[in-house]
């Protein structure tokens, strides 16, 4: 293999050992870019269940709440708005 005419062999070595460098870093970032992607990946469905759950949580207590105060539980639990007298 002949040397780039022009070019010293040891200008070219340290271009190639600086592109080697460059290409080792560009790895290492797509190796970190593809393990996060992974790692959202692999929690947004825990991430997804654990807010369905505080969710119906939520809406349990809140029918806790409109049935201790005297609302049946049938209505209790289809979402409504309890208006006090004083507020209308």
């Amino acid at each position: 293999m002949s040397a780039h005419p022009g070019i010293p062999l040891d200008a070219q070595l340290r271009r190639v050992v600086a592109a080697s460098q460059v290409l080792a870093g560009e790895m290492v970032l797509l190796g970190l870019a593809v393990q996060i992607a992974w790692f959202e990946a692999w929690t947004q469905p825990v991430i997804d269940a654990a807010q369905a759950q505080g969710a119906g949580l939520a809406r349990r207590a809140r029918r806790d709440r409109l049935m201790r105060r005297g609302v049946p539980a049938h209505l209790a639990g289809r979402s409504l708005t309890l208006v006090s007298p004083r507020a209308r």
